[in-house]
């Protein structure tokens, strides 16, 4: 499923140094250092490509992370054997990393196929945003819609609506703010759009 088999178990520490973004992949031209040495850095597996493409290697050029594409390009994964609250940011910030990691995951094939009976013309930006994004949809019919915003972690922070929306036209803005009226602080964000049993996830970056 992840496109990788299991080929060591690492050691109780002295694994994972920096990381390096490999050519081709989603992570060309990223590096990272890691918490070497410390509780993050025990037992690191290292795993080896089967279907999936190499994204990160360690500093002893062992793979640490791969992504697939699924076996007949219906899906996307990524599988990581480091902890990515562990790295330190490099050429990009991590919050950069994980969007890239988000719109990759969320561009699979199998989720744009299944808009076409309830939706059409989704859009979210801009992104990046300081102040306000804007969601704009159009109901190809009468329809349930649910849009719930969750940080890069999966935690539910915002619901924009819950309620059943005539065909035709939408938007939604976002400023920024969590349900309770907070603001929330700069990071990646996944804007969940639920109309009938359809799902559609975008992310968007927030700076403040």
């Amino acid at each position: 499923m992840f496109g990788c088999t299991w080929a060591g178990d690492g050691a109780l520490l002295g694994n994972v140094q920096n990381v390096t973004g490999q050519g081709g992949s989603l992570g060309e031209g990223l590096s990272y250092d890691y918490l070497y040495n410390q509780g993050p850095d025990s037992y690191v597996d290292y795993i080896n490509a089967n279907g999936g493409t190499i994204l990160f290697k360690s500093q002893d050029a062992l793979n640490r992370a791969i992504s697939c594409d699924g076996p007949s390009n219906n899906y996307r994964a990524i599988h990581s054997t480091f902890i990515f609250g562990a790295l330190r940011d490099g050429s990009k910030n991590k919050d950069e990393l994980m969007a890239t990691y988000m719109d990759y995951v969320l561009s699979a094939p199998g989720v744009a196929e299944t808009t076409q009976d309830y939706v059409r013309d989704v859009m979210l930006g801009p992104s990046p945003f300081t102040h306000t994004t804007n969601l704009r949809f159009t109901l190809t019919q009468s329809s349930h819609v649910t849009i719930r915003i969750y940080n890069s972690v999966g935690q539910f922070v915002r619901e924009l609506i819950d309620a059943r929306l005539n065909q035709g036209s939408h938007q939604f803005l976002w400023n920024g703010d969590d349900d309770v009226g907070q603001n929330l602080s700069s990071g990646t964000y996944i804007v969940r759009l639920e109309i009938n049993e359809t799902v559609i996830n975008q992310t968007i970056v927030l700076m403040k």
